[in-house]
């Protein structure tokens, strides 16, 4: 499960992830909760790539980020 909330100037990211057959490998990490926080516009960047990206082979300009 993930939430994303802004605030002010930058983005907050919380996850908190792991599915049943990782839980051997990896046990340290259930229940664990990540948080992320980076600035609005290198996020802002990084939804710009990933349209730019998508929309690259279809010879569209992207979907929606303008």
């Amino acid at each position: 499960m993930a939430y994303l909330f802004r605030e002010r100037a930058r983005v907050l990211i919380r996850l908190e992830f792991w599915r049943e057959e990782d839980l051997p490998n990896h046990s340290e990490d259930a229940g664990v909760v990540f948080v992320v926080e980076i600035p609005s516009e290198a996020f802002v960047g990084i939804l710009e790539g990933i349209d730019a990206a998508l929309g690259a082979g279809s010879g569209e300009g992207g979907c929606c980020l303008s």
